[in-house]
């Protein structure tokens, strides 16, 4: 009699324990999901920012390039440089290509035209401290769908291919920039007529070894005088969608 009487207790103990166990697992469990539930995780896409699409555009009638905003290759390096706008500048390290262009050497930038207009080109340069007379101060310009213009013997004309740009400075960057154009011998400011809205590109090819670019300044509907002073300490504006 006694020998059942242990038998039940024993058996009703093992029952009791394993109830206490699986109400314990069910507890942790609910635990669980409300801690999940009140702590989800964050939902990042990555896709979103690489599908992100910037511009350079126009503001208050300069479109400002930085030169660090090329599609660098060949031989262009980027340099810091605190007299630089934005800390840095482009330079080309490798041999001069006076009577032709290396597309090695090429390099392109993008920008946006928000409506049909003229515009003045120009840039900051530099030149280095050691270098003689005109050394190390132009490149090969050119702008896409022929937009580019000289004004030649009292005549427009249209600029198919590349040209010569240049201008001097030295110590700090220096605003100005011209064609010097060869066929036929002419001197001429470098004018773009955009016929449209729309996305353009700028190219340059190296010409001079350690020319040195800090930045482009394009212009419309100001003056020279007006575009040097606001472009002085302005970078380029973005938009991005």
């Amino acid at each position: 009699m006694k020998k059942r009487f242990f038998t039940s207790i024993l058996l009703l103990c093992l029952f009791a324990s394993c109830g206490e166990d699986d109400t314990t697992e069910e507890q942790v469990i609910e635990e669980e999901q409300v801690t999940e539930e009140e702590n989800p995780i964050e939902n990042t896409n990555p896709e979103e920012n690489e599908n992100e699409v910037c511009k350079i555009v126009n503001k208050d009638g300069l479109i400002i390039i930085e030169a660090e905003s090329f599609d660098l290759k060949g031989q262009w390096k980027l340099v810091e440089d605190e007299k630089a706008s934005q800390g840095k500048y482009i330079t080309y390290d490798g041999p001069n290509s006076y009577q032709n262009q290396n597309l090695d050497n090429e390099i392109t930038v993008k920008f946006t035209i928000d409506a049909a207009a003229s515009y003045r080109v120009r840039w900051y340069m530099r030149q280095p401290d050691e270098a003689e007379g005109d050394k190390s101060n132009d490149v090969w310009i050119y702008l896409s769908d022929n937009v580019g213009r000289a004004w030649v013997n009292k005549t427009s004309v249209t600029l198919e291919h590349y040209e010569k740009f240049v201008s001097r400075g030295k110590g700090e960057f220096t605003y100005g920039g011209a064609l010097d154009l060869h066929n036929p011998k002419a001197s001429s400011w470098l004018t773009a007529k955009f016929p449209a809205a729309g996305e353009y590109t700028l190219k340059i090819c190296a010409r001079s070894k350690d020319f040195q670019l800090d930045k482009l300044v394009l212009s419309s509907g100001i003056s020279d005088d007006e575009a040097k002073n606001q472009s002085k300490t302005r970078s380029e504006a973005i938009e991005c969608n």
